[in-house]
């Protein structure tokens, strides 16, 4: 089987692109504080994360972008990524709250949130945030992909990244990241042979982004695997950290 390193920690700088904040309404989960994110950090080397509250997706997202805020005051390790539904949020304010606290990424929810992706849906909501450059994050089984293809011809300067794909996603995921260069793959889930391979060779290094969904999932094991793939150290920097630094526009 090989040696394997029990004290395993990162390589290369790494942002970790998909960790979430608070108490889940249905179920325990081993973390539900700042604390428990950074501590988990640090036990495998990721120098920062992008970070979603529950509460703004399951209930209140004008709320909850107000309590991640406060939670992660005083924490520059911790990146905040908004809740956000076009169906229910103001463009404009949003975008101006964003700009005051330097957020450059939403996490939209479709399905849990009722509403179809569609352009007599969302069109202007989108085009406010294309013409931020702000990242639209969305979980692959939150969204039809379909109305994702359409959504992503018909705005090519929208980046949407599409999180949490699941192996159940392979049949679509390659055809579509192939057709439209807007759309960016997270790879917290995607448990398959030579995944983030296939992914580089499908869709170009600079789509696939490092994520670990903690805390439903733990950090160290997608990363100590993602080290493990022959990946040469410039490949790994630019999936562990590079491709969402530039997204976001915090690169140097």
């Amino acid at each position: 089987m090989g040696e394997v390193e029990l004290h395993f920690k990162a390589a290369v700088p790494t942002f970790d692109a998909c960790v979430f904040l608070g108490r889940r309404y249905n179920r325990y989960v081993r973390s539900d504080s700042v604390a428990g994110i950074i501590e988990s950090m640090d036990r495998c080397g990721v120098g920062k994360a992008l970070v979603s509250h529950v509460h703004a997706i399951d209930f209140d997202g004008e709320d909850g972008n107000e309590v991640l805020l406060q939670e992660m005051k005083g924490q520059p390790r911790l990146v905040p990524q908004f809740g956000a539904n076009p169906t229910m949020d103001d463009a404009g304010q949003l975008i101006a709250q964003m700009r005051a606290h330097g957020v450059r990424s939403v996490r939209i929810d479709p399905k849990q949130h009722n509403y179809p992706f569609t352009d007599w849906m969302a069109k202007g909501w989108l085009d406010r945030l294309a013409k931020e450059g702000i990242s639209v994050f969305v979980a692959a089984p939150q969204i039809e992909p379909d109305q994702l293809h359409t959504m992503l011809r018909a705005h090519p300067d929208l980046r949407v990244v599409l999180s949490e794909v699941h192996y159940v996603h392979t049949p679509w995921i390659f055809p579509l990241v192939r057709a439209v260069p807007n759309v960016y793959v997270e790879i917290s889930r995607f448990v398959v042979v030579d995944g983030p391979k296939r992914l580089v060779d499908a869709m170009g290094l600079h789509r696939v982004l490092f994520g670990s969904r903690f805390p439903d999932s733990a950090m160290a094991p997608h990363l100590y695997g993602l080290h493990q793939m022959g990946f040469t150290k410039a490949e790994l920097s630019a999936i562990c950290a590079g491709n969402l630094e530039k997204l976001l526009g915090r690169a140097a």
